[in-house]
């Protein structure tokens, strides 16, 4: 039983070893004296297991009252209202599958697998979606995946209707993406460049691209540095994963798992993500977290309290476009403005 019992600890501390360090199958052989073909299986089978017995604990299926805990925390520590989550999609590096075409190649010219993931406002993944193929844009695998279907069929169980601050108007609840998925009523993407001229300020103020402290840009950091946090201590997306597509979403299931469960009971002692590991404000301006330097760069309204809003089912474009310009103009008035006066200056200071 001892035998069995110290073979199994080792199990574990090789598969750790290989997600934490990026040492390839030859070089775990070499140091364990352990066939390749071997150290494969042990680790593809560990992935597995960890992600069973992780994933019901540390990415637990949200309810209503957790969804509102994730709006508070968006609201009191990016000021964005109503917010329950930013939205991204990562592209995993691996070696070009057999017989696979292009199907894996994705817009910067390499293969990759997609982990498409929500986050909350600490740092923490909410829900993820793996194994696209990374010639897919993101919001087709939103759309194609059990998140994105719930979402726009309306049976995600999130608060749908919230007061802003500062108001007794009730508007509904969103995610925060890039330019890469659709918007919608309860997906908020960042208004598009415009092909003559600049934007106006009110929506700048909105989603000003250069600016870390806009209201939009500062909630969609937090999925990046999530990524970013991840990727710099899981040192094996530092680099090309060989190994088949199904084992590659083993690992990086395994990782998503264990990033939140390290990131819960570590989070006194921040033993694995400090203050200074990720993105900060320090005295208006934007201070760049320590994974960065850790991660390899690849090349590759009017007056709000007097609106009547109705949100149906029809139009959902034009809803969504209404939507966004409700929020743009609630930030960019005395109600909004109030939770985070700095907005103006620092746009005028960033143009």
């Amino acid at each position: 039983m001892w035998v069995r019992d110290l073979f199994a600890r080792r199990r574990q501390w090789w598969t750790l070893r290989f997600l934490a360090t990026g040492d390839s199958y030859p070089s775990l052989s070499f140091a364990f004296r352990i066939a390749p073909s071997t150290i494969c299986n042990i680790i593809k089978e560990v992935c597995i297991v960890l992600w069973q017995i992780l994933s019901p604990l540390y990415l637990k299926p949200m309810n209503k009252e957790k969804w509102i805990s994730i709006i508070n925390d968006f609201y009191n520590i990016w000021q964005l209202p109503n917010c329950m989550g930013s939205i991204d999609g990562k592209h995993v590096r691996i070696h070009a599958p057999s017989h696979s075409g292009s199907l894996y190649v994705n817009y910067k010219n390499f293969f990759s697998i997609v982990l498409l993931a929500v986050c909350d406002a600490r740092y923490s993944f909410t829900y993820v979606d793996v194994g696209a193929y990374g010639s897919q844009s993101d919001g087709g695998i939103l759309k194609n995946s059990i998140f994105g279907k719930r979402l726009l069929n309306g049976t995600l169980g999130v608060p749908q209707h919230l007061p802003l601050p500062n108001t007794e108007v009730s508007v509904p609840t969103f995610f925060v993406g890039d330019e890469g998925f659709p918007l919608q009523v309860n997906l908020l993407r960042p208004y598009s460049k415009r092909k003559v001229g600049a934007h106006p300020q009110d929506e700048l103020i909105f989603n000003y691209s250069l600016c870390a402290f806009c209201r939009l840009s500062r909630a969609r950091r937090v999925i990046e540095n999530t990524f970013g946090i991840m990727v710099a201590r899981f040192r094996i997306f530092h680099r090309n994963i060989n190994a088949e597509p199904q084992t590659v979403d083993g690992i990086i299931k395994a990782a998503v798992c264990l990033h939140n469960f390290i990131k819960s009971e570590n989070s006194s002692k921040q033993l694995y993500c400090n203050s200074n590991f990720i993105d900060r404000e320090e005295n208006g301006a934007l201070i760049k977290g320590d994974w960065r330097k850790e991660v390899p760069q690849q090349n590759a309204f009017g007056n709000i309290s007097e609106a009547h809003l109705r949100f149906g089912n029809r139009n959902s474009a034009r809803n969504a476009w209404s939507f966004r310009n409700y929020i743009k103009d609630y930030l960019n008035n005395p109600e909004g403005s109030d939770i985070c006066p700095w907005q103006c200056d620092h746009i005028q200071r960033t143009e």
